[in-house]
């Protein structure tokens, strides 16, 4: 059973993927606007992606944060994201990022009805989940600033199925494009127990560029390093 793959409020109208499954099954969602993420509220719907391009500001600001090893891992109430992550940047790093980190944050607060988020930036140097999972969260953030980033399987079965997976996998990995959102359905969410949406990070050779990762969780569900 593969997955249904559909633009969602993106003119001229939904397009359906060679291949894909009848509607009703497990299906990905993705658009031009951030209006696309919504998506991740149907049922059955495992992943729904905002494919944006990241404003040269943007990609500058990473690049230069992912000169060194960085991370910073935080829970606050979403007023206080901004500020709470402005104090854990190296010195001297740039502050482009922040009014975007902070937008993101205010929409995946809204979709969750969350008043307080988990954050996570970090500079990934190599595959930090190579493997292929599904997160025990309900919904999860996902963007890339900087380098490749995330891969998803299409593929129903959930932790399960991912736990099971041959390597390589029986289908060819999807890849987010950088600078991309996404809203990842993990096992914790309502009625999503064995449909989990399976995703990795993506390989990384030697050598090869730095990641620039935000995630972004409800409270609670994972303990501060």
């Amino acid at each position: 059973m593969a997955l249904t793959c559909e633009t969602f409020l993106d003119p001229p109208g939904p397009r359906i993927a060679p291949g894909s499954s009848p509607a009703g099954r497990p299906s990905v969602v993705a658009g031009a606007t951030p209006e696309a993420l919504l998506g991740i509220l149907r049922p059955g719907v495992q992943l729904a992606i905002w494919d944006r391009p990241l404003p040269a500001p943007l990609r500058r600001g990473a690049a230069t944060l992912c000169a060194a090893p960085f991370a910073a891992v935080l829970e606050a109430p979403v007023a206080d994201l901004l500020p709470a992550l402005a104090c854990r940047l190296p010195p001297g790093a740039p502050q482009s990022l922040l009014p975007d980190i902070h937008g993101l944050a205010l929409l995946f607060a809204g979709l969750t009805d969350q008043t307080r988020l988990r954050l996570r930036l970090e500079v990934v140097g190599d595959a930090a989940c190579r493997r292929f999972h599904v997160d025990a969260v309900s919904l999860r953030l996902l963007c890339t600033y900087r380098g490749p980033a995330t891969e998803w399987l299409p593929l129903p079965g959930g932790a399960a199925a991912a736990r099971a997976l041959p390597e390589p996998p029986p289908v060819p990995a999807q890849r987010l494009g950088t600078g991309a959102v996404a809203l990842l359905k993990g096992e914790a969410h309502p009625g999503q127990a064995g449909m989990g949406c399976i995703h990795r990070s993506p390989p990384c050779p030697p050598g090869g560029p730095a990641r620039l990762l935000l995630c972004l969780d409800e409270p609670g569900r994972i303990p501060l390093p």
